[in-house]
């Protein structure tokens, strides 16, 4: 449990971060999951951590054989990251010339159980985008 100071704190911290400053990446290594975790959440293998957000980081093969970087991402106040935040989480961790989409998937494979945005990070491009492909 965090004291009043602690979560002054943290709003402080957080406070910085919405005006761009996130602070470096903290990270830590997960190779055996989030301890206790259950689910995805025994597959993730890496936790970043700066002054807004916390990524966890799973790899894994899709159905096809293809790596994907799944990405779940949150703030200590369940703040929804804007595009532009989502954008440079995915350059900062991934790269910028990756590939990732969120997903709004069908009822019958939700699953809402936190306040986490997820993006998936592709290791192709996907075959449609806004900008022109030079050829």
């Amino acid at each position: 449990m965090i004291n009043r100071q602690q979560r002054r704190a943290g709003r402080a911290l957080e406070h910085k971060g919405l005006k761009g400053d996130w602070g470096l990446w903290r990270i830590t290594s997960l190779p055996d999951g989030i301890p206790g975790g259950t689910g995805w959440c025994k597959q993730v293998r890496e936790a970043r951590a700066n002054n807004l957000y916390v990524v966890l980081i799973r790899p894994f093969a899709d159905e096809q054989g293809n790596e994907v970087i799944h990405l779940a991402i949150r703030t200590a106040s369940q703040l929804e990251p804007p595009w532009r935040e989502m954008q440079r989480i995915k350059n900062e961790i991934c790269g910028e010339e990756a590939t990732a989409v969120q997903v709004m998937p069908p009822a019958s494979e939700l699953v809402d159980e936190a306040d986490m945005y997820h993006m998936w990070v592709l290791s192709c491009r996907l075959p449609f985008t806004l900008a022109k492909r030079a050829a």
